[in-house]
């Protein structure tokens, strides 16, 4: 059998975390420079607020509500998050984290209810925070019992004469890894349910949805398509750094450290997880509103060979800049993506360049041990500007768990 863990409301549930007057009212955690409502409690979600919303559309509604709002503090979510997995880890064994608030874990086929309850019981009073667990004989049946647990009671076995009831009134729309397209087209074939959907020829599925949509009717079945990882360490498709600026920016040297501080990002997280890229992709756009919304500018670069040196990235980041940057235009948001990953052992050395290779290496690593003790930014290029595309934290909680100085205290 398949687990997969969940966390209720994450990033609001963190916040909860230290925040125990809050666990009745209604909250929101908003995107960067509190753009969007980007995490909401069962309060918040009561209210018929969606998720993404541009804030100032619910800010009077919020208001109204008594709604207690946070700025996104990724660096508390993040360290939530590593402590809910290790405690899972520790209860089950191996898993494979599959966001920041989600992981999959092998379980035994015999588990009984109260012994699920029990690890979910163990996690919540370990780290605090609210989880749901779903147990299913594949991961996108396992998928649907955790959704059922998070509106019930916090723990579903899916077993087949349960989800043979179940599939009956499911919604193709709401099954994980099938997408708005392919649950539009299902519409149009007369497809409302899963039960409707498995009962199409498997011929039909192959000629309108390929190969993944015949694995996902087999794993919607309980045939096993898609085997649980015991690591994160899967090579992911991309890497992408990017926000908006507080306010629009018509200086190149603006532009160029927030290019910069992108580039020294990704390439840190690049060599965290020991992979090059072989592309680059440098945006710099306007806002989506006004005048200037067609001035914005995107290129991509192939490198010449794969790399995950600060250095070399960001030469290429910055010339590509250059290239795209037009005066006069009021430019509200910058950013990279790394693309084309690969494990740095595929690549070969270059002999000519070795020593130069070499150095630039040693001085990455040196950069990496500083910016991992003391925080990203500490060793920096001098063209970054100090917190050059600074998001707006006005309403960010501490960082509870990671700065000494934001501990909590308490007196009795």
């Amino acid at each position: 059998m398949i687990g997969l863990m969940d966390c209720n409301n994450f990033f609001v549930s963190c916040e909860r975390l230290f925040r125990p007057d809050l666990l009745k009212c209604p909250v929101a955690v908003l995107s960067s420079n509190d753009g969007c409502v980007v995490a909401r409690s069962q309060e918040i979600k009561d209210l018929g607020i969606p998720m993404g919303i541009p804030y100032f559309k619910v800010k009077q509604l919020c208001e109204e509500a008594g709604a207690v709002l946070f700025s996104s503090n990724f660096t508390l979510y993040r360290d939530i998050s590593a402590r809910v997995m290790q405690t899972l880890a520790s209860e089950v064994g191996p898993c494979e984290i599959y966001s920041i608030d989600e992981a999959f874990f092998e379980i035994d086929d015999a588990v009984t209810q109260e012994e699920v309850e029990r690890i979910r019981a163990r996690i919540m009073q370990k780290v605090g925070v609210p989880v749901s667990i779903g147990v299913a004989a594949t991961k996108t049946l396992a998928k649907q019992a955790s959704s059922i647990a998070k509106k019930e009671k916090g723990v579903c076995i899916l077993n087949s004469q349960e989800w043979e009831v179940r599939k009956q009134n499911t919604r193709c729309s709401s099954v994980w890894n099938l997408g708005r397209q392919t649950s539009a087209k299902l519409r149009e074939m007369g497809v409302e349910t899963v039960a409707q959907f498995l009962e199409l020829d498997r011929a039909v599925v192959r000629t309108h949805f390929g190969v993944a949509g015949e694995r996902l009717q087999n794993e919607l079945q309980g045939v096993r398509m898609y085997e649980v990882g015991q690591t994160t360490e899967d090579i992911q498709q991309s890497i992408m750094s990017t926000r908006s600026f507080e306010k629009t920016t018509m200086e190149f040297s603006a532009l160029e450290s927030a290019i910069a501080y992108h580039v020294s990002f990704a390439a840190q997280k690049l060599r965290e997880k020991k992979l090059v890229a072989s592309r680059l992709h440098v945006a710099i756009l306007t806002s989506r509103h006004g005048d200037f919304v067609f001035q914005g500018g995107t290129g991509q670069i192939e490198l010449l060979e794969p790399t995950s040196s600060t250095q070399e990235l960001l030469q290429e980041a910055l010339r590509k800049t250059r290239e795209l940057y037009a005066k006069g235009v009021p430019y509200k948001k910058a950013g990279i993506v790394l693309s084309g990953l690969m494990p740095e052992s595929y690549v070969n050395g270059d002999l000519f360049s070795a020593p130069e290779q070499a150095s630039a290496k040693a001085l990455d690593a040196i950069a990496d041990a500083i910016n991992s003790r003391f925080g990203h930014g500490t060793l920096r290029s001098g063209v970054i500007r100090v917190n050059p595309t600074r998001a707006s934290v006005k309403l960010r909680s501490k960082e509870y768990t990671t700065k000494w100085k934001d501990i909590p205290s308490v007196r009795a």
